[in-house]
């Protein structure tokens, strides 16, 4: 993997076992394998996450989104917070051994702010036009330059990630991309991993 970050967020359409099988795969491809299921509660995703221990997934290639007692359970890698997230001082007692920390922002003041409060990276979008954002207009790679001139923590850009928009995105100031159905409903979802992984590491040696 290449200084740049790769990201995959799961998608909630999966069962464990399907996520599993793919992870097992692309695990050493991505900085990280964000478990993002907005319809399970924290005792499924617990579960969850305990089946792809055991599977074999390395606890530093999970992030959890939302569930700080998960992560520190279980010694994962990273704990994902939404945008809305009250200020990272205040969770310091929830958030005690989460070994790095990321919060979704919309814009450079976010940004700003979220790195004063500790954030060790943010995650800016949606940054091109997302089926997943069907309607709401993309921020574009102006926005993300705005981004990246008020931080110096990594930015991780989301939204309508394709392999070929990755070099803009990483010219624009980001420190790596985040990805969902690019990668889950990909026919082979490994093959995709490598044609991102291969971007990120020709700009990396460029």
């Amino acid at each position: 993997m290449s200084g740049y970050e790769l990201h995959v967020i799961s998608n909630g359409k999966l069962s464990w076992t399907e996520l599993a099988a793919t992870a097992a795969q692309i695990y050493p491809h991505v900085t990280a394998i964000h478990i993002r299921e907005k319809t399970k509660s924290l005792d499924e995703i617990f579960l969850g996450v305990q089946f792809l221990l055991k599977t074999g997934i390395p606890a530093k290639s999970l992030y959890i989104n939302g569930f700080p007692s998960i992560v520190t359970a279980a010694g994962l890698g990273g704990l994902q917070l939404q945008g809305s997230t009250p200020p990272l001082s205040t969770l310091r007692e929830f958030c005690q051994g989460v070994q790095r920390t990321g919060v979704s922002i919309h814009s450079a003041e976010e940004a700003k702010q979220r790195e004063q409060e500790g954030a060790h990276y943010v995650m800016f979008g949606h940054v091109f036009a997302s089926s997943s954002k069907e309607g709401i207009p993309p921020r574009g790679l102006g926005a993300l330059r705005g981004v990246a001139a008020q931080v110096t923590i990594p930015i991780i850009a989301i939204g309508g990630m394709r392999p070929e928009r990755v070099s803009s995105v990483l010219e624009a100031g980001a420190s790596g991309v985040a990805v969902m159905s690019g990668i889950w409903e990909a026919e082979d979802p490994l093959e995709a991993v490598k044609a991102y992984a291969k971007v990120l590491e020709r700009k990396e040696v460029g």
